[in-house]
């Protein structure tokens, strides 16, 4: 039978090496203790000297972050739509408002002989 894959989270690889630093556990106690293997921790310390043992997103975080971009953008396109047929509403209104009549200032004197 196989052992599940443990993931360990940035912060406790970080308390773990901290402690082997600062001198508070020696390596086998540190891998006793958490139930680690001696080498595994040693990986850890050493990026940490390195400078790689960094805090990099999940891939959960990662399809979050995605999925978050894409709602974001749909939501802007919501608005740009919103924000057109509020223009295209207002222009209506002020159509709707002005005289509806056929007859202009330009053919008003035609009209007017046409009448008599």
């Amino acid at each position: 039978m196989s052992k599940k894959k443990r993931i360990f989270s940035f912060d406790f690889k970080k308390q773990v090496v901290r402690e082997l630093e600062t001198g508070v556990c020696g390596l086998a106690e540190a891998a006793r203790r958490y139930e680690l293997s001696p080498s595994l921790i040693q990986i850890w310390r050493n990026k940490a000297r390195d400078g790689a043992l960094i805090d990099r997103p999940s891939t959960r975080e990662k399809a979050l972050e995605k999925e978050n971009r894409a709602l974001k953008e749909q939501v802007g396109e919501l608005y740009m739509r919103v924000d057109a047929l509020k223009k295209t509403a207002g222009y209506a209104r002020r159509l709707k408002s002005a005289n509806s009549s056929v007859i202009t200032g330009l053919n008003w004197e035609q009209s007017r002989k046409d009448a008599k």
